[in-house]
């Protein structure tokens, strides 16, 4: 007969509450991170609008786009990163009961930034003289720094639109940013069917018109949340209109966290900026089938984007109030999902190839290039949204900088130099390039899985010692 202390019980009930635990993990994920995955994915849909629309329009305009907002991402993604201190601030704060911590770091990251996205500016009016420098021609350059110019005017607005949506999902209020995000999409395309290749202006902008349709879009995107974020019905629950007190020192953390992930998601920006600039050598064909792809696999990234951002908060959440093995659960839980749901993507994209490159052009010779490359970056699916997510659940239990090296040496130390072996040594063409992306990518995972694994049993060792003294 069994008596109360015999292990097996107990080791039942330890059962059950880990499948509670991922139960309630998957749930939340899940409700999180829908209406993330939306509104990360407008921002990609944005991109996706103006690219089909100039595809169709012309596969020339459609290079000097594609080259353009190589150069852009990076900048864009960088910014990105560094206000996303926002995001791991706002929910430590939330998760540990701080509610009036929440408006001040909501109130500094808009100046933040706002001022990265003035320097944004100021890069973009120098498009010409940076292509150039990456040896273009000077036909793409021109044209390429005329988007770069346009659209970096844009990027202040985007950068507003993220403090306010890292705001709203730190407090687990992400639908408000993602019904604006929705509203935006659909500006976007009308201002897209207006500027493109419209009767309203002498002749055809093209590729300028899609850049000047989203940049409007982005400054609408920006002061609707910052209405929407001053005016919640509990705003003084928040401090949302309180004075700011502490001075310069207050931003401290903010900015520490934030240059860390900006190095991170900068380099990796970057490293893809590298491959469009050899896409660039290639020719405009190439060029232009290397920007497709590549928006296509933005757009299936954006939901690893999304289940990395509520993998993020629910992570900080549980390490807001110090339960470590609930935050370990909540990372691996991010993975899991992050994974099925990749996989069912991967092979839609890889079945659909040839109608999805449709989608963007009905230039022949274009089809023929991008199709290959479109079928293959099924299998970069997996690995680029798993170490997007495991860099993200780092971040929310505020290990910051170790993603940063982590992802600069898979990115630049392995993705580059084997997308440049692939495509330009072994001849591989477009799709070479993206031999290196799923290199750099499977390495990046491997290496960020196991640092939050040993970091969460550091933790969990820890603790268990501090019970025992």
């Amino acid at each position: 007969m069994m008596n109360s202390t015999s292990p097996e019980p107990v080791t039942r009930l330890a059962i059950e509450g880990v499948r509670g635990r991922l139960k309630r993990h998957t749930s939340e994920l899940i409700r999180l991170s829908a209406p993330i995955v939306v509104s990360r994915s407008g921002f990609l849909l944005l991109i996706m609008a103006d690219t089909v629309m100039t595809g169709h329009f012309s596969s020339l305009e459609l290079a000097y786009l594609a080259i353009g907002l190589g150069l852009i991402m990076p900048m864009m993604i960088t910014s990105l990163g560094m206000i996303m201190g926002a995001l791991v601030l706002t929910a430590n704060a939330y998760g540990g009961e701080r509610f009036t911590e929440c408006g001040p770091i909501w109130r500094r990251s808009l100046w933040y930034g706002g001022f990265l996205g003035i320097i944004c500016v100021l890069i973009g009016m120098a498009g010409e003289q940076l292509l150039l420098a990456t040896d273009q021609t000077a036909d793409i350059s021109k044209y390429g720094g005329e988007i770069m110019q346009i659209v970096s005017q844009g990027l202040p607005g985007h950068l507003l639109f993220l403090c306010c949506a890292y705001f709203l999902e730190g407090i687990n209020r992400p639908s408000l940013s993602m019904i604006v995000m929705v509203a935006a999409n659909i500006l976007n395309v009308a201002l897209n069917w207006l500027l493109i290749d419209s009767f309203i202006f002498a002749e055809p902008l093209g590729a300028a018109g899609a850049a000047w349709a989203t940049t409007i879009t982005r400054w609408a995107m920006a002061l609707s949340m910052i209405v929407i974020v001053w005016n919640l019905k509990d705003r003084e629950k928040f401090a949302i209109r309180a004075p700011l007190t502490g001075g310069f020192k207050a931003w401290q953390e903010l900015r520490r966290i934030g240059y860390a992930i900006g190095v991170s998601v900068g380099v990796e920006s970057l490293a893809f900026a590298t491959l469009n600039a050899y896409a660039g050598w290639l020719g405009k064909i190439p060029l232009a089938a290397y920007g497709l792809t590549l928006n296509l696999m933005a757009l299936a990234f954006m939901l690893a984007i999304g289940i990395g951002s509520a993998t993020t908060v629910r992570v900080g959440i549980a390490f807001g109030r110090g339960d470590i093995p609930d935050a370990a659960l909540a990372g691996w839980t991010g993975l899991g999902v992050n994974t099925v749901m990749m996989m069912g993507v991967g092979v839609i994209t890889y079945f659909l190839s040839g109608p999805l490159t449709s989608i963007y052009t009905d230039d022949p010779v274009l089809i023929a290039e991008a199709v290959i490359s479109v079928a293959f970056i099924t299998w970069v699916f997996v690995p680029d949204g798993g170490q997007a997510v495991m860099a993200n659940a780092l971040r929310g239990r505020k290990d910051v900088w170790a993603p940063s090296i982590i992802q600069t040496v898979s990115f630049f130390g392995v993705m580059v130099p084997v997308g440049y072996l692939s495509t330009f040594i072994y001849d591989n063409g477009v799709v070479g390039l993206f031999h290196g992306i799923l290199t750099g990518c499977i390495v990046s995972l491997a290496w960020l899985s196991l640092r939050f694994h040993r970091l969460a049993m550091r933790d969990i060792r820890r603790a268990k010692e501090a019970e025992a003294d």
